[in-house]
């Protein structure tokens, strides 16, 4: 596990130095808004066109991938449905919860640290995994929000297209696959230009997560405790919940590596973004992204190192 954790280290490095330096010299809003739109609408989209493209795409050959992650999605959605009707958490919370169990971080931090941990010849699959969750996301997750909160609710199917069509992540996905099948040749000085952009991507993103940390606001100490428990349940319940489903079906975990790992990745900053717009309990977001990404600094490297 120290050889997997000296390897993912300098990931971490860049969050949490930067995380202090936004903590004690107020670097402002600017930065992180700029940072984050640059790496959501260009950076990312760029890296997942470019990683598709130039990798044999196959959905026969990728059916246990997509299913194997389709189910461990739907299932965690499941899962946190029937705990909040258990816990009958009010309505807020409730519908907070239900967006933040697989809400993981896995294009911002995910496909870091894959590509850290294997080598860039795993972003096809890392980029695919990114792919499966976004579509669950903002169909059944984001869905499942606007149906709660929107009065006319024959909107909800409206909403779920747009998120699907409009998402920079989703149509790099497609043109990538498209391109692929194809079999576009792609202009050499285009190459270049492409691979100079993505090589920005992992450094951009990590400062994000980093700026967002730093700004974020202690708290009460009480206040933690349901953060503590919802960081374990994510960081290491869900992640061992695939793993050992895995093997109750017959398969070696290690085949699902990276849908592992990316079960395992803390909270992602996108649903303190929707806070306001679905009037979710953002200090619970905020805080959850906090304390998992921090966790995560021991917790991932665990399941590489099991892996």
């Amino acid at each position: 596990m120290l050889q997997v954790l000296t390897v993912i280290a300098p990931l971490f490095l860049i969050i949490f130095a930067t995380a202090i330096l936004q903590k004690f010299t107020n670097l402002g809003d600017d930065w992180s808004k700029v940072l984050n739109a640059f790496a959501l609408k260009i950076g990312l989209p760029v890296l997942i066109f470019s990683a598709l493209s130039k990798a044999p795409f196959s959905f026969s050959a990728q059916s246990s991938l997509i299913i194997s992650n389709s189910l461990f999605i739907v299932g965690s959605l499941l899962l946190a449905y029937l705990i909040g009707k258990i816990l009958r958490l009010e309505k807020q919370m409730f519908a907070t919860l239900f967006i933040c169990f697989v809400f993981g971080n896995v294009a911002f931090l995910g496909i870091p640290v894959l590509t850290q941990a294997s080598g860039n010849q795993i972003l096809p699959t890392a980029t695919l995994i990114v792919a499966i969750y976004l579509f669950w996301m903002f169909t059944i997750g984001i869905g499942h929000l606007d149906y709660s909160i929107t009065k006319n609710k024959k909107d909800v199917a409206t909403n779920i297209i747009k998120n699907l069509f409009f998402n920079p992540l989703l149509i790099a996905v497609i043109l990538g696959i498209i391109a692929d099948s194809l079999k576009l040749a792609i202009p050499t000085m285009v190459i270049k230009s492409l691979e100079t952009i993505t090589a920005s991507v992992t450094p951009v993103v990590l400062v994000v997560i980093g700026l967002f940390i730093g700004k974020s606001k202690f708290g009460k100490l009480t206040d933690w405790f349901p953060i503590i428990l919802f960081s374990i349940l994510t960081l290491e319940i869900l992640p061992a919940i695939f793993y050992f489903g895995a093997k109750l079906f017959g398969f070696s975990p290690s085949h699902f590596s990276s849908s592992i790992i990316q079960a395992a990745m803390p909270l992602a900053i996108t649903p303190f973004a929707l806070a306001d717009k679905y009037k979710l309990n953002k200090d619970f977001i905020a805080r959850s992204i906090v304390l998992s990404t921090i966790l995560s600094a021991i917790s991932i490297p665990f399941w590489i190192s099991i892996l």
